[in-house]
């Protein structure tokens, strides 16, 4: 299963515009509406929950933002960079379009929203 969903994350990481990011950038805000998918390629960001738990993630490659743009949700926590970061940024409709070329759409975007839920019961907030 792991090798169907490679495929589909290389068409995916062969889609994005690279976009850098300044430290101290929000890439969404909690509670925004969800327009775009970013994926992390380098770079140190802090997650932060709405009862301000940070937690950080550095130089580890991980989609943010899929489950609440496909789910048309709006975001669970804020992310900023702490420094200059790499994404590969996706628009929604250009994602969604990507994404459904593709049987295993549903179980791909729950595989990644599990790899995000791993990383926030894993990690010990910053503050």
């Amino acid at each position: 299963m792991k090798n169907l969903f490679k495929d589909t994350e290389d068409k995916l990481l062969a889609s994005g515009i690279e976009i850098s990011y300044l430290p101290d950038e929000y890439l969404f805000r909690f509670g925004q509406k969800a327009d775009f998918v970013f994926y992390v390629l380098k770079g140190k960001i802090c997650l932060e929950t709405p009862d301000n738990k940070g937690y950080i993630l550095e130089d580890q490659p991980m989609f943010l933002g899929i489950e609440e743009l496909v789910n048309q949700k709006k975001h669970t926590f804020s992310t900023h960079t702490i420094d200059s970061s790499k994404f590969l940024v996706y628009e929604k409709n250009y994602f969604l379009s990507l994404i459904q070329e593709f049987d295993l759409e549903n179980d791909f975007i729950k595989a990644k929203q599990n790899e995000l839920n791993d990383f926030f019961q894993t990690s010990t907030p910053n503050h």
